[in-house]
């Protein structure tokens, strides 16, 4: 009859085993259900650009993406919890794991990719033609033998140079800021101008004769970041905007928070 193994040489055998299979088998994805469990989701925010966040004169942080993320969180059945954060540090805040999540205005950051996990864009930023809307223009191309207002050294002056290679008789015209580029169309100095995304929606919130005009010119979606190993928190948050958005509750967030003065 052959030896049995003791039963202390099993056990540790046991143990031995089991931490095998834990350490080889990829982390478990608990990000959503940690969040059902305790009822919050934290938040981090820079508080310091309206009017996707700012503080309220109540210190309370408010605007499009307070309101987006506070949306997010009454979907999951909990409360949102905002952590105030430097830009600079939001990303840091999410691989530290004081988060878990950023709604923040933030830009997609291609190079981050294998570190963060992106959600599907919920505004568009990039650059966007605006015009008034007696101006009969309906695509860059109407451009032609008119006159186009910019920020002098940016990137929208970069990209009316661009169109104006391929359009007949476009004039550039330059002015000190995104504002004064905008309000050339209200003194008729301009025919149509090119802002960054958020800009061009404020002007347009503000001024009831402008709109803007096709798709955006370039690209600078903004994105929630969550942390790399939070998929199935990427899946719900995907779904979630999905919904909103074909709900009409996006859009809403833009009318309501994109009504505002224009800033300097």
């Amino acid at each position: 009859m052959k030896d049995r193994i003791p039963n202390s040489a099993f056990i540790i055998l046991l143990v031995v085993g089991i931490a095998a299979v834990l350490i080889l088998r990829p982390d478990e994805d608990r990000s959503m259900q940690r969040i059902r469990d305790l009822g919050v989701l934290r938040v981090g925010v820079d508080p310091s650009f309206p009017p996707f966040e700012s503080l309220d004169a109540s210190g309370q942080i408010v605007g499009f993406d307070a309101d987006l993320a506070a949306g997010l969180a009454r979907r999951w059945g909990v409360r949102v919890q905002f952590e105030s954060i430097g830009f600079d540090g939001l990303l840091d805040a999410i691989w530290a794991g004081r988060v878990d999540a950023i709604i923040s205005a933030l830009p997609l950051e291609p190079r981050y990719t294998k570190d963060i996990a992106y959600s599907q864009p919920y505004f568009e930023a990039g650059l966007r033609l605006v015009t008034i809307t007696a101006t009969p223009i309906a695509a860059t191309t109407d451009l032609a033998g008119r006159k186009l207002a910019v920020e002098l050294g940016s990137d929208a002056d970069a990209e009316a140079r661009r169109l104006r290679q391929r359009i007949p008789g476009l004039t550039i015209v330059t002015f000190a800021t995104p504002a004064e580029a905008l309000q050339a169309l209200v003194d008729s100095a301009a025919d149509a101008a090119v802002v960054d995304g958020v800009t061009a929606r404020q002007f347009v919130g503000q001024q009831a004769t402008a709109r803007i005009v096709g798709p955006a010119l370039t690209s600078a979606p903004y994105v929630i970041a969550l942390p790399v190993k939070a998929r199935r928190l990427l899946v719900e948050v995907n779904q979630a905007l999905n919904d909103l958005q074909a709900d009409g509750t996006l859009a809403g967030l833009e009318e309501q928070w994109f009504a505002g003065l224009l800033g300097p």
